[in-house]
């Protein structure tokens, strides 16, 4: 059986890159311990905010995220300035 019961995850692969100075996009392959899986993120603000897509079935999981690559500053409520 392709999968299993820990929590364990295994990364067939990773292919990412960047298409400005602040955005980028990951698309990565897991073996899981899922059956069935499907999630799906959108955020605006926050540490790496952007859009993430899962999918799963018997155990494989693949994903495809565009995000920021800026970090969140909770106080001032904007992103990081790093000098």
């Amino acid at each position: 059986m392709p999968w299993r019961t820990n929590k364990v995850w295994d990364i067939l692969w990773n292919k990412s890159g960047s298409f400005s100075q602040n955005k980028a996009w990951e698309f990565n392959g897991y073996r899981t311990g899922y059956l069935i899986n499907l999630e799906f993120e959108w955020t605006l603000q926050g540490d790496h905010a952007g859009v993430r897509i899962m999918l799963g079935l018997l155990g494989y999981d693949v994903e495809l995220q565009f995000y920021d690559t800026r970090h969140w500053n909770y106080d001032a409520n904007t992103w990081e300035c790093y000098q």
